[in-house]
């Protein structure tokens, strides 16, 4: 039952998410909640802390302000204290120049008592490099 409940509520973050509501997510980080995006490029690195996570998402949007994220499988293994949820996802996307951005990546969260310690993300960094190139108007590995 509890692995139910906690894919729910990762589908209803998703959605969250795609109705651009970054600070309902945000809220769900622990005070010292680590957040990974796989890549050397404008929105790779390591975030940590809400602040930082939070800006991290409002790049994001300012970047793709249409962002679709959708989870295709969610696995939830453990307990309240150290529970591990594995999400494939795809995301979709209108580029600047009006072509359509579609991916898929993997994200691997730890939770503790209902609050997320660490969200790695794993996404097909060359397409989404390429899509920053457009986005940004420059070279994909720019800040």
């Amino acid at each position: 039952m509890y692995r139910l409940v906690v894919a729910r509520i990762v589908r209803r973050t998703y959605r969250h998410l795609t109705r651009e509501d970054h600070a309902r997510v945000v809220g769900q980080f622990g005070p010292s909640a680590r957040l990974l995006f796989a890549g050397d490029h404008a929105l790779g690195g390591e975030r940590r802390g809400p602040d930082q996570i939070a800006d991290w998402f409002r790049r994001v949007f300012e970047l793709f302000p249409d962002l679709r994220l959708e989870p295709d499988e969610i696995l939830v293994s453990g307990w309240p204290w150290n529970t591990r949820v594995a999400v494939h996802f795809r995301v979709r996307a209108t580029l600047n120049n009006g072509e359509p951005y579609e991916n898929e990546g993997m994200q691997l969260l730890r939770l503790r008592w209902g609050r997320a310690v660490e969200d790695y993300l794993f996404e097909d960094t060359q397409k989404l490099a390429a899509a920053l190139a457009i986005q940004t108007g420059r070279d994909p590995l720019a800040a």
